[in-house]
C-alpha cells in the first residue's frame, strides 16, 4: 500500500477489468469507485457475485448482488492527509443516514466474520494501527493532533483581520509527515518512457479539469453546471492529417475504449499528443488509433 514492498502483488485495475469480461474473475469488491459509470466495465461482466461499498446508488451499485452502505467524511471522524504531508482531525458535522458505516467499520466486521479476529472498536484504534505501521505516522496519535496553539501573532488587538482569521480553531493543528530531504534514504523516481511502438502515432493524455463527471459531482446541481465538458485539444498540424475542423463533434478511438468529444484545435498540445478533457478515467496513456469527425 505505498509505504513496503509487496512480496506477491496482485492484479492491477486494468487486469481486474479485463478478468471480469473474460470470465477469469469471478468475484469483484467494489469499494468507493464507479467501474460502470466509468465506462471501465460493460455492466456486471460475468461475474458470478459483485459486492460494492458506496454512499450512492451508482451504476455499479445498481448491478451488485450486495450494497454496503457508506459513511460520507461528514457523518465520520477520523484523519485527513492533506498534499502538503499535514495529517488532521476530522469530527462528524450531520448524523449518519440509515445504516450506513464507517468504511473501516464495515471491513473490519467483514475481516471478523470469516475469521480474521476482533476488529478495533473507534476509528482512534484505527489511526493508533496505521501509526506503528507505517513510518510517515510513527509518534502520531488523536491526542497530538488534536493540540491546539496560537497560529498566529496578536498584532491587531481585538481587531482579528491582520492576525489570521476570526474563527477560533478548536479542531487541533494537526502533524506534518517530514519531507524526503530529511530522511536518510532518498527514494529516485523515475518516469517510465512511453513505447508506442509507431514514430508516427499520436498520443492520447487525459488532462485534469476543475470538476469532471463522477459520483460526487454528478448529485451536486451547483457543481454539475461547472463540469468540464469532453473536449479534445490537438494540434493545428495533426488536426490537418486527421481532417479534424475546430469545434466539430469527434470520435476518439484507443486502445479498446471510444470516446466522444468536441475537437479544439490550438496551441495547448504540441505535436503528436491530443488532450483531452472533462472525461471519467483514461488509464495511463494511450496510443490513438482513429479520430473521425461525425456528420451533422
Amino acid at each position: 500500500p505505498g509505504y513496503k514492498a509487496v512480496n506477491a502483488p496482485g492484479m492491477d485495475a486494468q487486469a481486474i477489468y479485463a478478468g471480469v469480461e473474460s470470465g477469469d474473475v469471478k468475484t469483484l469488491f467494489v469499494l468507493g469507485a464507479d467501474p460502470v459509470g466509468d465506462g471501465l466495465m460493460a455492466d456486471r461482466g460475468r461475474l458470478d457475485f459483485l459486492v460494492v461499498q458506496e454512499l450512492f446508488l451508482t451504476e455499479t451499485a445498481k448491478a451488485a448482488d450486495v450494497v454496503l452502505p457508506a459513511q460520507s467524511w461528514a457523518e465520520r471522524d477520523g484523519t485527513f492527509t492533506s498534499g502538503e504531508r499535514r495529517v488532521q482531525r476530522y469530527y462528524p458535522g450531520i448524523q449518519p443516514l440509515g445504516e450506513c458505516r464507517p468504511d473501516w467499520q464495515i471491513l473490519a466486521q467483514i475481516g471478523e466474520r470469516v475469521g480474521m479476529g476482533k476488529p478495533p472498536l473507534a476509528a482512534s484504534l484505527v489511526f493508533r494501527d496505521v501509526s506503528r505501521a507505517v513510518p510517515q505516522y510513527k509518534g502520531m496519535d488523536y491526542r497530538t493532533l488534536a493540540r491546539v496553539e496560537k497560529q498566529w501573532p496578536d498584532v491587531g488587538g481585538e481587531d482579528l483581520y491582520y492576525g489570521g482569521n476570526s474563527y477560533e480553531n478548536r479542531s487541533g493543528l494537526g502533524q506534518q509527515w517530514a519531507v524526503g530531504a530529511e530522511t536518510a534514504v532518498i527514494d529516485q523516481f523515475d518516469v517510465p518512457e512511453h513505447q508506442s511502438g509507431q514514430t508516427d502515432s499520436l498520443l492520447l493524455v487525459r488532462t485534469a479539469a476543475q470538476y469532471t463527471p463522477g459520483t460526487l459531482i454528478n448529485h451536486s446541481p451547483v457543481l454539475a453546471d461547472r463540469m468540464a465538458q469532453p473536449t479534445l485539444f490537438l494540434n493545428e498540424a495533426d488536426a490537418e492529417t486527421f481532417a479534424i475542423a475546430n469545434g466539430a463533434n469527434v470520435t476518439v478511438t484507443a486502445g479498446e475504449k471510444t470516446y466522444q468529444a468536441k475537437a479544439n484545435v490550438n496551441g495547448a498540445a504540441p505535436a503528436g499528443v491530443a488532450l483531452l478533457r472533462g472525461v471519467p478515467f483514461v488509464a495511463g496513456t494511450a496510443v490513438v488509433e482513429s479520430i473521425t469527425q461525425n456528420k451533422g
